[in-house]
């Protein structure tokens, strides 16, 4: 059986080949090990079988009817073309897709991973002749709300995994486990989140932040200094109450979520 992982940038695919090609029943096995760069990659781990990359796929490669394989489909994040479909058309296709709360994670490592550059590079303020950190929150946010890659990449059959399953280990091999009998992978999992925290936290923290807002409680904000997870809170506050924060205001940033709170 054939297995396509088909996935935007950011690392969520080679992951996915990894963890499959490693603990999947019956899978060819890689030769190396899986290992996570600085960035959270794991790039270093060979494939099996030759990339699927942008659209192409010219290799001779013969597949023993009676193993597993899994396929990257790599055409990028701007290209969610089905034309791989042809090349293995009795494959079964696992989709990894997100959703508008998962999607500063897959903004970032876009940015961080795929292109190998940082949010200061993609997104400076020069246009608009300040560069103070409540420019650039705002910068931020408005990168998150209006980009048009935030509803890409959704669903379209049962066999998908969103980049929130990944999230939480039982979630994610709950998941996977429809698709093809895996054996327990936790301990490289927990090596994944270490090395993806960067990202992965920024989100889980804003999630926090909203609940309580929900909740009519309050959660310190302060501890919050890095700009681009200031700017996934409007973002995710934007996401559940449809309210954008006045970003001049609060050129300071916010106390707690009592003066988001405030806002509605």
């Amino acid at each position: 059986m054939i297995y396509c992982v088909w996935y935007p940038s950011g690392g969520f695919g080679h992951f996915l080949n990894g963890v499959l090609t490693l603990y999947g029943e019956n899978f060819v096995r890689p030769q190396g090990t899986l290992n996570f760069s600085p960035n959270g990659n794991s790039h270093n781990l060979d494939v099996v079988v030759p990339k699927y990359f942008h659209n192409h796929w010219p290799h001779e490669f013969e597949f023993d009817k009676n193993k597993n394989y899994s396929v990257l489909i790599d055409n990028g994040i701007n290209n969610e073309s089905e034309a791989f479909k042809t090349t293995f058309p009795n494959a079964t296709v696992i989709k990894i897709c997100y959703t508008d709360h998962s999607w500063p994670v897959v903004a970032r490592t876009m940015i961080d991973k795929a292109m190998e550059s940082t949010i200061e590079l993609e997104l400076p303020t020069d246009e608009w002749d300040v560069d103070e950190p409540f420019s650039r929150r705002e910068k931020y946010f408005l990168f998150l709300r209006d980009h048009q890659l935030k509803n890409a990449w959704r669903p379209q059959d049962k066999n998908f995994i969103n980049v929130e399953h990944l999230f939480d280990y039982n979630n994610f091999y709950s998941r996977l486990n429809k698709f093809v009998e895996i054996a327990c992978f936790r301990d490289i999992w927990h090596q994944w989140r270490t090395a993806n925290s960067e990202y992965i936290d920024t989100v889980e923290t804003a999630n926090v932040a909203m609940q309580h807002i929900k909740n009519k409680q309050t959660f310190n904000l302060r501890q919050i200094t890095d700009v681009w997870d200031q700017a996934v809170i409007y973002y995710y506050f934007w996401l559940e109450f449809g309210v954008e924060v006045p970003h001049n205001d609060f050129a300071n940033w916010i106390d707690s979520t009592d003066q988001l709170r405030a806002l509605l």
